[in-house]
C-alpha cells in the first residue's frame, strides 16, 4: 500500500512529519535514487527511501516516554549556550531514538513527552485537535476573582487573544488548562493580568497526568493509550 513519503518517514521514527517535510524541501530525501517532492508516495515494501544518505527502515519500534523536566534544563538535543538538556536525562540508547513533543521553557518544570511516533507528534502539536495542557502555577500575589475571570475569558498577548481557559484555585496555587501552545503563553497570560509567577509546572497533557511519585529528572516508559 502506498503512502505519502513524509508520513512514511515519520512513522518509521526518523523525524516528526513537519521535520520530514523540511528534509524533503531541502532535497535530503531520495526515493529509489531520485529527489523526493512533497506529495510523492512510496510503497514501503518495494521502494528505497533515504534521508541524508541513510536508508529508512519501516516499522521501527515506537517508543513513548514521559519525563518530569527539572528547572534549568532546555528542551533540545544540544544547546549553543551549553546548558543542560532533557536528553541528557535519558540513557544513551534512547537519546537518539526520540524527539520532544512540544517544549517547556528552561525555567518551567513538569511533564514532557518524548517519542519517535510522528503521527502522535502531529496530533498533539496541531491546534485543531485541542488537546488540553494543564499547569500548576505558584504566584507572588494572591489573585483576585477578577484576575482569574480575565484568564478564563481570554487575554490579549503579543501573539493575539488567547482562547478561554479553565482556571481554578487549589491549595494556594492556581491551576490553568489551555489547549493552545503559543510561546511562553501561560507566563504571558498571568503577566497581562498583573500576576507574578514564582513557579510554573505542567502536570497534564490530554489524559496523561504527571505522577506525584515521579521525581524531577526521572522518566518513565508509557504507552500511546495513556496519552490519547
Amino acid at each position: 500500500m502506498e503512502e505519502r513519503v513524509q508520513k512514511f518517514i515519520s512513522q518509521a521514527g526518523v523525524a516528526s512529519r513537519r521535520k520530514a517535510e523540511e528534509f524533503i524541501k531541502s532535497g535530503q530525501v531520495l526515493i529509489n535514487g531520485r529527489k523526493a517532492k512533497l506529495g510523492d508516495k512510496v510503497n514501503p515494501s518495494t521502494d528505497i527511501v533515504k534521508v541524508y544518505g541513510k536508508t529508512v527502515k519501516p516499522n521501527q519500534q515506537l517508543v513513548y516516554i514521559m519525563i518530569n523536566k527539572p528547572k534549568g534544563y532546555v528542551v533540545s538535543k544540544s544547546d549553543p549556550q551549553h546548558r543542560k538538556t532533557v536528553f541528557e536525562l535519558l540513557p544513551e540508547d534512547l537519546r537518539t531514538k526520540v524527539w520532544n513533543v512540544g517544549r517547556l521553557d528552561a525555567d518551567t518544570e513538569g511533564l514532557l513527552i518524548l517519542t519517535n511516533d510522528g503521527e502522535l507528534t502531529q496530533e498533539l502539536s496541531h491546534p485543531k485537535y485541542e488537546h488540553e495542557k494543564e499547569y500548576e502555577v505558584s504566584l507572588q500575589e494572591s489573585p483576585s476573582e477578577s484576575q482569574l475571570e480575565q484568564l478564563r475569558s481570554g487575554v490579549e498577548i503579543a501573539t493575539g487573544t488567547t482562547y478561554p481557559a479553565q482556571v481554578k484555585q487549589r491549595d494556594g496555587k492556581v491551576r490553568i488548562t489551555i489547549h493552545e501552545g503559543k510561546k511562553r503563553q501561560v507566563r504571558r497570560m498571568f503577566t497581562t493580568v498583573g500576576l507574578t509567577i514564582t513557579n510554573l509546572k505542567r502536570i497534564r497533557i490530554n489524559k496523561l497526568l504527571l505522577p506525584k511519585e515521579l521525581p524531577a529528572g526521572q522518566f518513565k516508559l508509557i504507552s500511546k493509550e495513556e496519552i490519547l
